[in-house]
């Protein structure tokens, strides 16, 4: 029998959770031209109904690009990441696309060469003519001048897109703005992960993409699904899960379908024929909080500020806290209201908190069990 759940990247198929009607939205709308801003928590599955709508959108014979920005260091970077990205799904002969570049760049001048696996690799120097900036433009025309030569829509994913903040972000945004505006054969989904940077970018009137895409937010899935979701894939491998265990991590895992997957993953090696709620609880404490313990003490250890650490272990023994409460403040000896909603801020900023919210499940399980108030 072989393990149906995968945890840790993006799925798809019969490993895809629900979000029929958030598919159902992104594929219309990208197909009738317009541009989306996909905002969810980390977690949350947007990756997933990324590659999902993909799936669909080739069916209606759209080329779909995905981007990950996550780790862009550079102005330069971005735009070979463009690039590359680009050739690669659109041709399939570097001779024919060498016959094109001429006319299909103003001020690149990329080198094309067949890397190993026998994909088409593209060289993209610095020496752009009018700069880098002027190289970016051109990288970002690229697909729009692909898709009316070959007569398709593209589909292009920037996903983790807010990370261009970090990259002289107000410049950035202004290039792609005015460059992708034209585009009428393109669309994109601009995807992203941190609230506060996605919402600055498209929500501020004085940012250039205010206004430029419509906003979707993914929501935390079901109990009720997630429990269907669970108690299927089990029978489906052989094996079963009872009620009030799937009930359980539907329940715990807060609507959001990387720990059902992650926890129903380890539970499936636990059990012989019918995981329980014992097997689950054992799989918790004897198996995933302890293979994830050092990255959390690694964590913790680079919390300097006590009141942070409190506020922390505080919102992880606390049902539902009302953490600017003078009841719980003087109960975790916090310091006062003020102090509170600086810890907050603080740890918001460096992605431990969502909101008033611990970001991470386990994170918060692993406080909880560790500094039990």
């Amino acid at each position: 029998m072989k393990n149906p759940f995968i945890f840790g990247r993006a799925v798809a198929g019969e490993h895809f959770v629900d979000r029929e009607e958030e598919l159902s939205e992104l594929t219309a709308s990208l197909l009738s031209g317009q541009h989306i801003v996909l905002f969810s928590p980390r977690k949350m599955g947007k990756t997933s109904l990324i590659k999902r709508a993909f799936g669909e959108l080739e069916d209606a014979d759209a080329l779909c690009i995905y981007i990950d920005l996550w780790q862009t260091t550079s102005t330069h970077a971005i735009a070979k990441e463009i690039v590359g990205s680009v050739v690669n799904k659109t041709y399939t002969s570097a001779e024919k696309l060498g016959r094109e570049l001429k006319d299909l760049f103003r001020s690149l001048r990329p080198k094309v060469y067949i890397e190993m696996d026998g994909q088409i690799g593209v060289e993209l120097g610095r020496e752009a003519v009018g700069g880098m900036e002027e190289a970016l433009r051109d990288a970002l025309d690229l697909p729009e001048r692909v898709a009316k030569r070959k007569e398709t829509r593209i589909i292009i994913a920037f996903d983790e897109f807010q990370e261009i903040t970090h990259l002289n972000g107000l410049q950035l945004e202004k290039i792609f703005r005015s460059t992708l505006q034209h585009h009428e054969n393109v669309s994109y989904i601009f995807a992203g992960s941190e609230r506060s940077l996605i919402n600055m970018i498209f929500g501020e009137k004085e940012r250039p993409f205010y206004r430029f895409a419509k906003q979707m937010e993914l929501n935390p899935i079901s109990d009720d699904v997630l429990e269907r979701f669970i108690t299927d894939k089990f029978i489906r491998s052989g094996k079963e899960i009872d009620r009030d265990a799937a009930a359980w991590i539907a329940e715990f895992s807060g609507g959001v379908p990387y720990y059902v997957q992650h926890i129903c993953h380890e539970v499936w090696y636990m059990t012989g024929r019918t995981a329980d709620m014992g097997i689950v609880e054992r799989c918790l404490k004897e198996q995933i909080l302890p293979s994830l313990s050092s990255g959390f003490q690694t964590i913790w250890s680079r919390i300097r500020s006590r009141e942070q650490r409190k506020l922390l272990i505080c919102i992880a023994n606390e049902d539902q806290p009302r953490i600017y409460s003078q009841k719980l403040i003087e109960k975790y000896e916090l310091k006062s209201p003020g102090h509170v909603g600086k810890a907050v801020r603080a740890l918001n900023g460096a992605g431990l908190m969502d909101g008033n919210g611990i970001e991470d499940l386990f994170f918060e399980e692993w406080v909880r069990v560790t500094f039990s108030f």
